[in-house]
């Protein structure tokens, strides 16, 4: 009996790391193709597989859309909770929350890329379940501005408007961020956290 659920874990956990290829490989025909312009073949192809085989999967080209783009966000909301961890000041977590975001972007730069390119594409269901987490990801930072505000640390402002505002500037990074530039991550987490800071910071 042991042996035979070693046996099914093993599956298991070969089956999520296929699907993560093949999630990882669509992404990458999504974002340079266009998602309209990509078929199933095409991803099949890419990670050596018979096109039935992949069906074993998903159901269809838009559930590699939608489980990429859940995984961005899903990803995205942990990564900030971790970096958050243990800061009690807001100041320090307005930085850390800028800071997880700008190197979760680049980081991620096509499946961020994706995601703001092709969201619109996803049915109104998967829309709305995607933006119920992109929602739950703003509140952690309207929190934060809110709580700032409330400790006498930041600007009166509507929070949310301001968090529209950081993530906005944020995202775009996808679009001009290219290692040969010569912008190092740390110049850029410091040179977006200072304009952020410097304007909601309290003097």
């Amino acid at each position: 009996m042991v042996r035979t659920k070693e046996r099914v874990a093993e599956s298991s956990s070969e089956a999520r790391d296929r699907l993560t290829e093949i999630l990882d490989a669509a992404a990458e025909l999504f974002y340079k193709q266009g998602y309209h312009a990509t078929t199933v073949q095409d991803v099949a192809d890419q990670v050596g597989m018979l096109k039935g085989s992949l069906y074993y999967y998903i159901k269809s080209k838009e559930d590699l859309l939608y489980a990429t783009l859940e995984q961005v966000i899903t990803r995205g909301d942990d990564y900030l909770v971790h970096k958050l961890a243990g800061s009690e000041n807001p100041v320090d977590k307005l930085r850390l929350a800028m800071e997880a975001e700008i190197e979760y972007i680049i980081q991620n730069q096509v499946t961020v890329g994706l995601f703001l390119h092709e969201f619109h594409v996803l049915s109104s269901q998967r829309r709305r379940r995607i933006l119920a987490k992109m929602r739950q990801f703003e509140n952690r930072i309207v929190a934060i501005i809110e709580e700032g505000q409330a400790a006498g640390q930041f600007i009166d402002v509507n929070p949310r408007l301001a968090v529209y505002g950081i993530l906005g500037m944020c995202n775009w990074i996808y679009r001009w961020y290219r290692r040969s530039r010569g912008m190092s991550l740390d110049e850029i987490k410091s040179v977006f956290t200072r304009i952020v800071l410097e304007g909601m910071v309290k003097a």
